[in-house]
């Protein structure tokens, strides 16, 4: 629901003079307190709020608003710029994630309003759309608030307040660089906004220009091991053996046996890539001898290194093969244009029509990996057509008699196949194929048209009409088409010795097919490149019309209680979301190396909703109770289709003894209704690696019920999946049309200290404890197959995704559906802590401090529908980890300010808490993961200086992450949204300098 005294909290907010969070309780400024449509002083909320000002978003150099929030205790980067790229269609994106319950759990408003969506399909915003120079502060509401604003605020409420009546012109121009010398951005910005009709009317436009240069993992060889190999936690010893020593330890330079650049030969049998084809293919080890094809063509062994294979790993140390980080994307390359009107006139006191207006084009460009192959059935045309790509998926077979095969490297290869072999499978990185890049463009439009106005004295109101519209469009390049891809391999010579594709050799069939050549990096021509590979493209929309009215006011007319008169508010909203997109026909048709997507044309998403809040102030200055209210508000939503009538509501209520101290408690109870996406998100082919919980090296490493599952399901002891150890698996991804609302209680316990002996301070600490039930979540397909073995039993919801594995007890192809359930439930507890000090010590004298920090005593998911009370605990896990806190301090002498800021992440497990630690009674699952088990606390620092020159000129610069402090133990922090690793900083040290004119 959209809150007219947000808007009109704005322009209070802006007719005050700027302060901190601590100053304005102290000058008694009344505002919109998120969380609440009824105006009180910002200390005086019945729930917690965090206000960030323009200034304290202004501390660093990073020109992302996401990214600076994402950093606060309270938020999970679970989609910050670094990991913005690990899915399609998102490079560039930054949404928002309360209390790491999620992403769709956080409701970000804007002026107290909805936004439009940055995702078809869901309703997540994109803080890039936001018109930065008008931010004039971001509140943080910690808890459900679905009562106040609706679905989606499980979590909270992050709403971004604008500034309003803005006169006069202000400039911003600033640029930045790391000082490994990339990373470069620059900003250029205008705010330009006049006063007239003596003050009655102000418009106000302002223009953004923002910029950011990508960053690659070539970029930065040391943090990726991009040419000499990755650091990582690698697997050293046999998990199935029954000892003591880790079973990973962290290494450097490792890389994958099963790829290099220009194509490897293994000499396995079958399709198991660890099985020798024969006795000279097999190394004294047991393992099948690789063989690496150079740049002219000709074949020789790889360097094996330290071998990891006889431990269960594909994966070497100072050998040959692929890093696999010779391409990927630290950060994306980015283009912001923002445009935005604000207007507002005032023809009486009773009618003040407003519109608010923008547009923004955010254009954002990741590089993506290579094309690969792996695996598939060695040399004896067991699959059928080895050229038929619905059999290979992921090979590349090569005949035997293929034109590019040097006699000397035929001769090796067939002298390591069964006798008949026809041809043999290619293991490659196709990296001189080019790399798989992402651009996206999103469009945003947004307008909101409405009036406000005051009437019966002191009675608000407030209708608005707001409207937004998405359109996006992405370009893949570099996508393979799989049968010319397969047409272009198979080259021979025809009649007149000329080397062809086979389709050709005879008759020409495709007359535009042109041989390939892959046996060797670099030698592909671009005319075959162009054959193969071809530029796809999708194109999505998503619309939103929010209607809402909204009336505050109080009982001062007819009655007044001892605390002072009830206030209230009331309102309605009616909103109407749609989303659809469609990638071009290649890709649907799975005829490329990107999936199988279907388009998505889902039905519209109707809701309309009521409500109701009060504040009853029942006693303030008596001895003892300096003031005790109570409040409540209620709302009933009406969803079109299956969710059908849902109530929220919550209560409350502030206690202050003396004016130096309140204390507030609040209970909320919300609900969030699927999305399009959860509910109509067609099933489309994806691939996953995965680990089988019933292969021996991993069902020792589960719940205890794991091995009798795995055994009731037919999986024969010491089972080894050759398949899923060396090759993605085949599985679908789709939406779940049966899926129910989730619900959930939060209470939050808080007290705020104001010493009067000390002026200028402010603590607030606050202790919330939220449970989200029946949560709505797409299950990634590891977690599916954890979960199903691990259950009490196979009779579970998770097993039921699985399609039944074949007679050998591999998986079938597709071997399940990923999806969104609704499981058990989500519980996160722990305690919020805010201290500001704002010191003059005389008129050219003046220090802020500021502290915010939080520690979380429970952080669970209960996945486990038939056993909802079987926690997996994600406290201290990477990206939630148990402190975290930040400390700014700002010194100013006349016109000069000096800052600093510190940024504490406690320690964090390397892997699941579980696996080595004792939790909930249960000893370790796997106590000797490896010789680590942290991941170490990190600190950052970082410093600003400003000079005011004069009143119309100010410089800025300074320095972010001084130390260049670099991630831990290999992290790169590009992980996926679950990995949590975009915590930490991968750019470095940023080094900036701006200036700012108020003309």
């Amino acid at each position: 629901m959209i809150g007219s005294l947000a808007f009109i909290g704005a322009a209070a907010a802006q007719d005050a003079p700027q302060a901190t969070a601590g100053e304005s309780e102290a000058v008694g400024e009344t505002i919109i307190v998120t969380g609440s449509r009824i105006a009180r002083p910002t200390l005086d909320s019945p729930i917690p709020v965090t206000t960030m000002t323009a200034a304290d978003l202004s501390r660093r150099g990073q020109t992302n608003i996401g990214d600076i929030l994402n950093d606060l205790p309270s938020l999970r980067s679970t989609y910050s710029q670094s990991n913005s790229t690990q899915y399609i269609g998102t490079a560039g994106l930054n949404f928002l994630d309360l209390r790491g319950l999620g992403v769709p759990r956080t409701l970000v408003l804007v002026n107290g309003r909805r936004h439009i969506t940055a995702s078809e399909g869901d309703f997540l915003v994109d803080t890039n759309t936001i018109p930065t120079d008008l931010i004039d502060r971001v509140d943080i509401v910690t808890g459900g608030s679905s009562a106040v604003y609706g679905s989606d605020a499980m979590a909270g409420v992050v709403n971004f307040v604008l500034k309003r009546d803005f006169e006069g012109v202000s400039l911003n121009a600033q640029s930045g660089i790391s000082s490994h010398g990339d990373r470069g951005t620059y900003r250029l910005s205008g705010t330009f906004g006049h006063n007239f009709a003596d003050g009655r009317g102000n418009i106000a436009v302002a223009l953004d220009y923002t910029q950011g240069d990508k960053l690659l993992y070539t970029d930065r060889p040391g943090l990726t091991g991009a040419f000499s190999g990755r650091r990582q936690f690698q697997l050293v010893d046999d998990p199935r053996l029954d000892n003591t020593i880790p079973d990973r330890e962290f290494l450097t330079g490792v890389r994958s046996f099963g790829y290099s650049n220009g194509g490897s030969f293994i000499a396995y049998n079958g399709n198991n890539t660890r099985n020798c084809a024969s006795a000279a293919g097999c190394l004294p080890n047991g393992f099948p001898r690789i063989f690496l094809f150079q740049p002219d063509g000709s074949l020789r062994e790889s360097a094996y290194g330290v071998d990891f294979r006889p431990v269960g790993s594909g994966n070497n140390q100072g050998g040959d093969g692929s890093t696999l980080n010779d391409s990927g994307t630290l950060q994306p390359g980015y283009k912001r244009y923002v445009a935005n009107l604000m207007a507002r006139y005032e023809v009486s006191d009773a009618f003040k029509p407003f519109i608010e207006a923008k547009f923004v084009r955010v254009d954002a460009f990741a590089q993506g990996t290579p094309t690969f192959s792996q695996g598939g059935e060695q040399g004896l045309g067991g699959d059928g057509n080895p050229y038929d790509p619905t059999n290979y998926l992921i090979y590349t077979p090569i005949s035997l008699d293929n034109a590019y095969l040097t006699p000397a490297a035929r001769a090796t290869i067939q002298s390591l196949l069964p006798a008949g072999a026809t041809y043999f499978n290619l293991n490659r990185n196709n990296l001189d194929l080019g790399t798989r890049d992402e651009k996206d463009r999103r469009d945003t439009f947004r307008i909101v048209v409405g009036a406000e106005g005051t009437f019966n004295n002191d009675w608000h109101y407030d209708i608005s009409f707001n409207y937004g519209h998405l359109k996006t469009r992405s370009a893949f390049y570099n996508n393979r088409i799989e049968q010319n891809f397969y047409n272009a391999i198979d080259a021979v010579y025809n009649g007149n010795n000329e080397i062809v594709c086979r389709i050709n050799q005879v008759t020409v069939t495709d007359p535009n097919c042109r041989p390939l050549n892959i046996l060797g990096e670099g030698r592909a021509d671009r005319a075959a490149l162009n054959y193969i590979n071809t530029t796809s493209y999708r194109r999505g929309k998503a619309t939103e019309i929010d209607i809402s009215a909204n009336l505050v006011g109080n009982s001062s007319q007819w009655f007044e209680l001892p605390g002072g008169p009830v206030r209230f508010a009331l309102g309605a909203e009616y909103r109407r979301e749609k989303a659809s997109y469609a990638y071009d026909d290649l890709v649907s048709s799975g005829a490329t190396f990107l999936n199988a997507i279907p388009d998505f044309r889902p039905p519209s998403f109707v809701v309309k909703e009521a409500y109701g809040e009060i504040d009853i102030p029942l006693i303030k200055d008596m001895r003892f109770v300096n003031e005790l209210s109570i409040n409540g508000a209620a709302r009933v939503a009406d969803y079109k289709g299956a969710i059908g009538t849902v109530w929220a509501y919550n209560y409350g209520g502030i206690y202050s003894p003396i004016p130096d101290i309140k204390f507030r408690v609040n209970y909320s109870r919300s609900v969030r209704a699927p999305t399009l996406s959860d509910l109509y998100n067609s099933p489309s082919q994806d691939y996953a690696s995965l680990n089988d919980p019933c292969d021996v090296n991993f069902i020792k490493k589960g719940k205890a019920t794991r091995e009798a599952n795995c055994a009731a399901a037919g999986v024969p002891a010491n089972f080894e999946n050759q398949f899923t150890r060396s090759a993605t698996l085949e599985i679908l991804s789709g939406g779940n049309p049966d899926l129910k609302a989730e619900k959930s209680r939060s209470w939050t316990y808080g007290v705020i200290l104001q010493p009067r002996f000390l002026p200028g301070l402010s603590v607030t600490a606050d202790y919330y404890d939220i449970k989200i039930k029946s949560v709505i979540s797409p299950v990634d397909a590891q977690t599916i197959l954890d979960g199903c073995y691990d259950g009490p039993d196979l009779n579970n919801s998770f097993c039921d995704l699985i399609f039944p594995r074949n007679p050998d007890s591999t998986f079938q192809l597709p071997a399940l559906l990923q999806t969104s359930l609704n499981y058990s439930a989500k519980r996160a507890k722990g305690l919020d802590v805010d201290v500001n000090y704002d010191h003059r010590f005389d008129v050219d004298n003046r220090l802020q401090l500021r502290f915010v920090g939080n520690w979380v005593r429970m952080r669970n998911d209960y996945p486990y529908l038939d056993a909802p009370d079987q926690p997996e605990r994600l406290k201290g896990e990477l990206g939630d980890p148990i402190y975290a806190f930040n400390v700014s301090a700002d010194y100013t002498y006349k016109n000069f300010t000096l800052g600093y800021e510190m940024r504490y992440i406690g320690r964090q497990s390397i892997t699941d808490w579980e696996a080595q630690h004792t939790t909930y009674g249960v000893p370790p699952l796997d106590p000797y993961y490896a010789d680590v088990v942290y991941y170490p606390s990190v600190t950052y620092h970082n410093i600003r200086a400003s000079l005011d020159v004069d009143k119309r000129f100010t410089f800025y610069g300074g320095i972010d992450n001084l130390t260049d402090k670099k991630p831990p133990y290999g992290i790169l922090g590009t992980g996926s949204i679950g990995d949590g690793d975009a915590i930490y900083d991968n750019i470095g040290r940023f080094m900036y300098i701006g200036v700012r004119a108020k003309l």
